[in-house]
C-alpha cells in the first residue's frame, strides 16, 4: 500500500476507534444494567414470595373455617339423632312405645290355598 493511502486508512480507524474513557464509561453502564437487572429479579422474586405466602395464609384460614363448620355440623347431627330427641319427635307424630294391643296381623292366602 502506498504511504498516503495507509495514512488515510489509519486516520479513519483512529476516528472510529473509541477512546479509553468512553470504553470505561460503557463498561460501567453495562455493569450497572446487569446489576439493575439482578436487583429487579431479586425484588420480583420477593414480591412473588409475598403473594404466595398470602395465598397460603388464606388457604389455611379457609381450611380452619371448614373444620369449624364440620365440627358444628357433626354436633348438630349428633343432637338431631339423640335418643331423647327422636323419642320427642315420635310422640309429636303420635307414636308411642310398643303395645301388644295395637299389634295387628295380616293373613294372606297363597296360590295353593294355604294361609300365611
Amino acid at each position: 500500500m502506498r504511504p498516503v493511502v495507509q495514512e488515510a486508512v489509519a486516520r479513519r480507524v483512529r476516528a472510529r476507534a473509541m477512546p479509553a474513557l468512553w470504553a470505561d464509561v460503557l463498561a460501567v453502564i453495562g455493569a450497572g444494567i446487569v446489576v439493575a437487572g439482578l436487583v429487579f429479579l431479586y425484588l420480583w422474586q420477593g414480591a412473588i414470595l409475598v403473594q404466595l405466602r398470602t395465598e397460603r395464609a388464606q388457604a389455611l384460614l379457609a381450611v380452619e373455617e371448614l373444620e369449624r363448620t364440620r365440627i358444628y355440623l357433626e354436633y348438630q347431627r349428633a343432637r338431631a339423632y339423640a335418643p331423647d330427641v327422636i323419642a320427642a319427635r315420635a310422640r309429636e307424630l303420635g307414636m308411642g312405645p310398643f303395645d301388644a294391643k295395637r299389634t295387628r296381623y295380616l293373613t294372606l292366602d297363597d296360590d295353593q290355598g294355604g294361609k300365611h
